[in-house]
Formats: C-alpha cells, sequence, structure tokens
C-alpha cells in the first residue's frame, strides 16, 4: 500500500478510471471492424448507391476466410458474376448457424427477403467466387419467400424473359444473338443492368452506344429502352432488374 498527501491509494483506482475509456474504445472498435466495407475492403466493395439501391461487389478468393462480419438486414438481390465452388457462412445467430450456399454458375442469382446478417465466410474452393450484393434499401422486411434462379443451360438461342418477379423488383434476362439489335421495352421503373459478356448498350435509337465490360453495371431512368448487340463474337447475355416503387399504404383511421 502506498500513501500520497497521507491518504491511501488503492491499486484498484487507476484501473476503475480506465476501464469507462478502454470499454468505450473496444464497443468502437468492434462496431467498426464489422462493417465489411471498411474491414475487408479487399473483398466489399461499394460499386453504385442511390436512393434505391446499394450494389456492392463480392469477391473470395480461393479457401479464403473472413472474420465475423455484418451486412445490412434489407431485402437482397445476389446477381453471380463466376462460376464458382461451396461457400460456408457461419451464422452469429441464437442459436447460431452454419449454411453452405452450392457452387453456382456465371448468370445465376438468388433473391433473399433480408434479416439480420452477421457471419464470418470460409471458401471451400479453388476458384474465386465473385457476385453482386444489389440492396433494396426502400422496402421494409417482409418475410417474403426466398428464390434461386440457375443461369440459361445455353445461350445460343435469343431469349428476352423474365424470370423472377415480386412487389419489389422484377428480373428479366435478355440474350442477344451476335449480328443482331435486341429491344428491352421502356418501363415505368428505374432498372440496374447487369452484364454478363462484353456487349454494347444504348438507351434510344438515336442515342450512341456504350460498351459493358463482363460483369459490368448501368442505371437506367424510367421510361428509357434500352437496345443491346453483342460486341464479340459471343451473345449478348444481361439481367435487367426492375426497381418497383414502394407501395403506399393507407392512413389507419
Amino acid at each position: 500500500m502506498k500513501f500520497r498527501n497521507g491518504s491511501p491509494i488503492s491499486a484498484r483506482q487507476p484501473f476503475r478510471r480506465l476501464f469507462p475509456a478502454c470499454a468505450l474504445a473496444f464497443v468502437f472498435l468492434n462496431s467498426h471492424a464489422q462493417d465489411p466495407l471498411k474491414r475487408y475492403p479487399q473483398n466489399y466493395q461499394l460499386i453504385f448507391e442511390n436512393a434505391q439501391v446499394s450494389v456492392i461487389h463480392v469477391h473470395y478468393g480461393p479457401h479464403e476466410n473472413l472474420a465475423v462480419h455484418d451486412h445490412s438486414d434489407n431485402p437482397t438481390l445476389f446477381v453471380y458474376l463466376s462460376d464458382s465452388g461451396p461457400v460456408r457462412y457461419h451464422i452469429q445467430g441464437v442459436p447460431p448457424a452454419t449454411i453452405n450456399r452450392p457452387a453456382v454458375s456465371l448468370g445465376s442469382f438468388r433473391y433473399s427477403p433480408g434479416g439480420i446478417e452477421r457471419h464470418s465466410v470460409q471458401s471451400l474452393s479453388d476458384r474465386s467466387s465473385d457476385f453482386l450484393r444489389i440492396e433494396l434499401k426502400q422496402f421494409p422486411l417482409q418475410g417474403g419467400e426466398a428464390f434461386r434462379h440457375g443461369a440459361p443451360v445455353s445461350l445460343n438461342a435469343a431469349m428476352n424473359e423474365k424470370e423472377f418477379g415480386n412487389d419489389q423488383v422484377e428480373v428479366d434476362r435478355l440474350v442477344c444473338l451476335p449480328g443482331r439489335e435486341c429491344t428491352s421495352a421502356a418501363t415505368s421503373e428505374s432498372s440496374l443492368i447487369v452484364a454478363f459478356d462484353d456487349l454494347r448498350l444504348k438507351e434510344s435509337t438515336e442515342a450512341k452506344d456504350e460498351t459493358l465490360n463482363s460483369g459490368a453495371i448501368r442505371w437506367i431512368k424510367p421510361n428509357a429502352p434500352i437496345i443491346v448487340s453483342a460486341s464479340t463474337s459471343a451473345p449478348a447475355h444481361l439481367l435487367r432488374i426492375l426497381i418497383k416503387s414502394p407501395r403506399k399504404h393507407a392512413p389507419v383511421s
């Protein structure tokens, strides 16, 4: 026991004064570390954002492991940009759970109605995995149905088909064969284009061609048709994701 100015000083006092500051620092660092865009910038990159969507490009290297991090609980559309093997997610919930994402193919997609998402990641594959998280910012969690759609078996035939729809999004697939121009009609909703092959895109017959490389996205404003053509010997292949307006609920009387 030491004395200063005639008063005994407990050895615990400095730690008592230090503990609140350390606790606050720990909480701050822990919450900061949970943001994947900041903690793992090589794996998660925000490539587009507006009032309707956040689009995050995700990359997992072969057999890569990522520690626990958080994602938004918004309804989310996952669009797969590569052929890749399975990925294991360790969910930090109550109770905790382990989910294995199966192997996916370039051009496939999955819709999730959203929920609290805190997990670690373990790639189980010798191949990299690249995909987009398209988070629907305007929609509350509504307990909708999850949905998964595979990639086309072949790109040898032209296609312009609706493959999924609910009150939040519609997903249309367009395949345009080389040497042709293919049109996707104007809609009253904004839409997001995701290219799976190098292609040319324009928003009207008078507009200039814009080249989109494989994996690129483009935001399309309402009431704009798109005209697509192949820029190589491969067909032009894309998804057009229509973002619907939230429904207005009648006031409760």
